[in-house]
């Protein structure tokens, strides 16, 4: 019976330092999500970030000036918005990654997206390494021929924000560097957990 306790206080250790590792994204920075100056604008925002599953994405924009779909690839790289995977139009959008490979993002308003209003990631496991590729036309480069599943992202609840099944449809956005303290300060507490269990 101790085994059997060890093993699942062991189980519930490991999802919470996955938890705790995963990072919160605002799209854009504070430049938010806008119909950008540069149209390279995004595809140099994702540049150098590794996006993982249980990572969220949060697009932030003005009501009723932009909206956030869901693509595929080859939507994407021709902003054909006429059928997306999913479109959010309340901000702030919030979108869990919950699903590995390529993931595109684009505004269907106006010609927002011709002009740069684009992203697209590429979405590794949550222990892997390895960051996004810019490629032309936006975001990580995908491996060829490849589109995302309609499963990358859950669909939006009230006030365009998307969960993960089971969830409360709330989450609390975090900084990067609080995050990497707060993972830091859990990673010690989960050592010294699994030492004190064997």
């Amino acid at each position: 019976m101790a085994g059997v306790f060890k093993t699942v206080t062991f189980m519930v250790l490991v999802f919470a330092v996955v938890v705790v590792f995963a990072e919160d994204y605002d799209v854009g920075d504070d430049t938010e999500w806008t119909r950008p100056m540069d149209p390279e604008f995004y595809t140099t925002w994702a540049t150098g970030k590794t996006f993982r599953v249980g990572d969220e994405l949060e697009f932030d924009f003005a009501a009723g000036r932009h909206d956030v779909a869901v693509v595929t690839q080859d939507a994407f790289e021709n902003c054909e918005k006429e059928k997306p995977i999913s479109h959010m139009t309340v901000p702030p959008v919030k979108i869990m990654l919950n699903t590995t490979g390529p993931q595109y993002f684009i505004c269907t308003v106006g010609d927002h997206c011709r002009f740069g209003q684009k992203l697209s990631i590429n979405v590794v496991g949550a222990g892997a390494s390895g960051g996004a590729t810019p490629g032309a036309g936006g975001g990580a480069t995908p491996a060829p021929g490849s589109t995302p599943s309609a499963g990358g992202t859950t669909p939006p609840t009230a006030g365009g924000t998307t969960t993960p099944s089971g969830s409360s449809g709330t989450t609390t956005p975090a900084g990067n560097a609080a995050s990497s303290l707060g993972g830091a300060t859990v990673l010690v507490a989960f050592v010294s957990a699994v030492v004190a269990l064997f």
